[in-house]
């Protein structure tokens, strides 16, 4: 009688963290921005999709205070650092089931691992308000790494800190192409679109639950 195959061993499970374990939303940045300044949300939303400077900061590319002045310069409001860093930060809110699993898999001694494109005055504020972020063994940011998701020089390093093969890993991240990226280096993807029922069915297929 021949034996039923065994399911690859997951090593370690890699995280995305905006939209997966926290939700975020833009808008009321937009929002209190426009209360500083003559530009209307919608023209604040426009001039950060057009500019790139988000893409810049994200991969490390402009400091903090390089990011605040070019954005006073353009908007020209009235804010101190510390009151834009303020506006800035408060979009985030925590994914409460992704919260759980994630207690679960370090009680479970699974190892975690985050890999984002942040910037550092997002990244610090998380650190500072969602305790969760510290349940992960190695935190690889686009803006440490110089480079961003879909780069395979981020997911390289985030394999080194999984300490396992790339068949070894199991990956979430809400976009699809990011997740395509990583499956052509050779790690176990799952796309992640709100749907924690369906990422645990995943994960217990997979045998990490």
């Amino acid at each position: 009688m021949s034996k039923r195959p065994s399911v690859k061993k997951i090593k370690a499970v890699l995280f995305d963290l905006g939209k997966v374990i926290l939700h975020f939303d833009f808008t009321p940045a937009f929002g209190r921005l426009s209360s500083a300044c003559a530009m209307s949300p919608g023209q604040i939303e426009n001039y950060f999709s057009r500019s790139g400077l988000e893409v810049l900061y994200d991969g490390g590319k402009i400091s903090s205070k390089k990011f605040y002045s070019e954005v006073k310069k353009e908007l020209r409001h009235d804010l101190n650092f510390e009151e834009f860093k303020d506006i800035w930060n408060r979009i985030f809110r925590p994914n409460s089931k992704i919260v759980s699993l994630i207690r679960i898999l370090k009680k479970n001694k699974t190892r975690l691992v985050l890999v984002s494109n942040t910037n550092p005055m997002h990244f610090e504020y998380i650190l500072k308000h969602y305790a969760i972020l510290g349940h992960f063994e190695k935190h690889i940011l686009s803006y440490k790494e110089k480079v961003r998701k879909p780069d395979r020089r981020i997911y390289r390093a985030a394999i080194r800190a999984c300490q396992a093969k790339p068949h070894e890993i199991f990956y979430i991240d809400d976009r699809s192409d990011l997740t395509q990226a990583a499956q052509e280096i050779g790690l176990n993807t799952f796309t992640f679109k709100n749907n924690p029922r369906d990422l645990m069915k995943r994960m217990k297929q997979l045998e990490i639950l």
